[in-house]
């Protein structure tokens, strides 16, 4: 026997069966009952903000808060598919709608406010700023628990699957900061939430790779 052959021979010995992925549906379904799980703790130590549950009977309202929802629910479930090798990387695009939703219902809200209170609506409130950094800080465990349950994305699509995985996690913040933040007219509403948004994304665009190098499963 060759040595090629003894060393065949120990390798199929010490292997062990590689364990498959779950499906992308039923790991959509585990990280959103944590986030769900860490979202409720937030809300039942702060409290509602008064008058939130009646702004939400409204459909205005309840259509914008939703589609936030909507956006972590599917960008979730896109980075679980994009980050398997040989699935369509056109999953990508899944969350686009109800990102569209959201901001339409936010630009409404605006056009609603400068009907109501003029000018005045599009006033600077600088302490209205702390929802952007709570939007942050809520959604790094939810994106450091996505970008680990996506780690082997590392080789496949690293920088799509980070911005996916930020997206869904800082969406899903901002509609529980939204909850118990109070007194924020639409346009700093726009300016906090879809901002502190968009630049958590774009950020997990530009530095996927590092993410998934730091985290120590991709390579060049």
């Amino acid at each position: 026997m060759t040595d090629t052959d003894r060393l065949i021979e120990q390798l199929a010995a010490r292997a062990t069966p590689v364990r498959r992925l779950a499906s992308p549906g039923r790991r959509t379904l585990l990280w959103l009952a944590l986030a769900a799980a860490i979202l409720v703790l937030i809300v039942a130590g702060t409290g509602l903000r008064p008058g939130q549950l009646e702004a939400l009977a409204e459909p205005a309202a309840a259509a914008e808060w939703l589609a936030s929802v909507l956006i972590g629910v599917l960008a979730a479930y896109a980075a679980f598919q994009i980050s398997v090798p040989g699935r369509p990387a056109a999953w990508a695009w899944l969350p686009l709608p109800a990102l569209a939703l959201w901001l339409a219902g936010l630009g409404w809200g605006c056009l609603r406010d400068y009907s109501r209170l003029g000018a005045e609506a599009f006033a600077f409130d600088a302490d209205s700023a702390t929802c952007a950094w709570e939007i942050a800080l809520v959604s790094l465990p939810l994106g450091l628990a996505m970008l680990l349950m996506v780690r082997h994305a590392g080789a496949v699509r690293p920088a799509p699957t980070a911005l996916l995985a930020t997206l869904s996690a800082a969406a899903l913040s901002a509609a529980g900061v939204s909850l118990i933040h109070d007194g924020e007219s639409m346009p700093m509403v726009l300016l906090w939430h879809a901002g502190t948004v968009a630049v958590l994304s774009l950020l997990s665009l530009a530095f996927g790779r590092h993410l998934f190098a730091w985290i120590g499963h991709a390579r060049r």
